[in-house]
């Protein structure tokens, strides 16, 4: 149950930091799915965490199952935004959460 939580996390903050990255750099649009692949992937391995471990699965190889607990990671940011899109009515569709915001403009 708390690996779940753990993933589900995860994915909730992977979603904020790619937010943050976008609203940075910009651009980042077209390239947004593969980001959110990366850094889940990079994040998994950077905390050294697999939820296979957690589950007491065995895998063949232990990078392999962080490899895919960064998917999964990926995966869930799905249901998240799916749920911001289903809690989320009227003026605040514009909420980045969305992704349907646009960059702040210079008036001169």
């Amino acid at each position: 149950m708390y690996t779940f939580a753990i993933v589900a996390l995860l994915a909730l903050a992977l979603i904020k930091i790619v937010d943050v990255l976008d609203d940075l750099f910009g651009g980042l649009d077209r390239f947004k799915g593969l980001a959110t692949v990366v850094l889940a992937v990079a994040g998994v391995y950077a905390l050294d965490y697999s939820m296979f471990g957690s589950w007491g699965v065995n895998v063949d190889s232990e990078a392999l199952a962080k490899f895919m607990t960064g998917f999964v990671v990926a995966g869930m940011t799905s249901p998240w935004r799916a749920l911001f899109g289903y809690l989320t009515t009227g003026k605040a569709e514009d909420d980045e959460t969305l992704h349907r915001h646009e960059h702040i403009r210079r008036a001169a």
